[in-house]
């Protein structure tokens, strides 16, 4: 008997344990999660995801899941930030007419009118699934990834599909143009998001908002696309450009990288360092940014879809 109890045991532990250690899919379910370095509250954040981003679960500590984002960017975020999805409800939600919040920040309501109770907020870039009712009072209906049900005002949104069209090919004033829209917003360690970010958030979200994915932190981001020369900087770089600072490499040390801005062109950046805003980059300048050394810069634009650190996000399987 005693024999018979463990090969059951046995065959219930070898069902279970596979079933965890396959990797899963998810949705952000809230305007913006943070990503914890580590499976509890006071651990750093080292990154955000947003609304309708999906995600791979790759482990579960408690009530905390592991997820990596679709650039490979790996982090902590609780229960409550995430929706699970079955393979069949992540196809669907592929398949489904979505929306793009492209507004700063949105209300899903309750009901289509001003003043309805509120459901969640959104932000600019966060993704909803288009409900199969009628538009009302100006009021578009939506469906949250865990699946309630409201209404966004639809001046606030844009189908994603056109939206893909409109940003196929993004020229460098557009990218700049995106970014010149959160000057003045506050910087934040790990933020990606107009409610905060830093210095390579700017730039991911500059580029997420023109349907591109990048890489999620300066020291990835300088060795993709062209490298170019920086030694002049005012007819090197274009606007769309980015430009890295840090420590360059010794016979005895590695290069580190600290901070990456946008050219404008002409010798100009924008960038978040206490906040979004503009700076030169040369040194004769009252307002350089020259205190750092300038240790690199690349091109996006042009070398989307070549290689796995610019990717559109029409082409990323996750989304599409």
């Amino acid at each position: 008997m005693k024999k018979v109890l463990l090969i059951i045991l046995s065959l219930i532990l070898f069902s279970v344990r596979p079933a965890e250690a396959r990797k899963s899919m998810a949705l952000v379910s809230v305007s913006v999660t943070d990503m914890k370095k580590l499976p509890d509250y006071q651990s750093e954040t080292v990154s955000q995801a947003m609304m309708g981003t999906p995600v791979e679960v790759t482990g579960k500590e408690s009530y905390w899941y592991s997820i990596v984002t679709p650039e490979g960017y790996s982090g902590w975020t609780t229960e409550q930030n995430i929706v699970l999805l079955t393979e069949e409800a992540m196809e669907q939600w592929r398949q489904a007419e979505r929306l793009i919040v492209r507004d700063y920040f949105a209300l899903v309501t309750m009901a289509p009118a001003d003043g309805a109770e509120v459901l969640s907020d959104c932000v600019m870039g966060n993704i909803l699934v288009k409900d199969n009712t009628l538009e009302k009072n100006g009021f578009t209906p939506v469906m949250l990834p865990d699946g309630r049900k409201g209404y966004v005002p639809s001046e606030s949104v844009t189908s994603l599909s056109k939206w893909m069209e409109t940003v196929a090919e993004p020229s460098g004033e557009d990218i700049v143009a995106t970014a010149r829209q959160f000057l003045g917003f506050p910087y934040l360690w790990g933020g990606l998001s107009p409610k905060g970010m830093d210095c390579s958030g700017l730039v991911k979200l500059s580029y997420f908002l023109n349907g591109i994915i990048l890489l999620r932190d300066a020291s990835q981001q300088i060795d993709t696309g062209e490298a170019l020369d920086f030694s002049d900087v005012r007819n090197n770089l274009h606007p769309g450009d980015l430009v890295f600072f840090g420590r360059s490499a010794t016979d005895t040390r590695g290069r580190s990288v600290s901070h990456v801005g946008i050219s404008m062109g002409n010798g100009m950046m924008i960038h978040s360092s206490l906040r979004v805003r503009v700076n030169s980059l040369l040194p004769e300048r009252p307002d350089s940014y020259v205190s750092k050394k300038i240790v690199g810069a690349c091109r996006i634009l042009g070398h989307q879809d070549k290689e796995p650190g610019i990717v559109t996000v029409l082409e990323h399987p996750w989304y599409f």
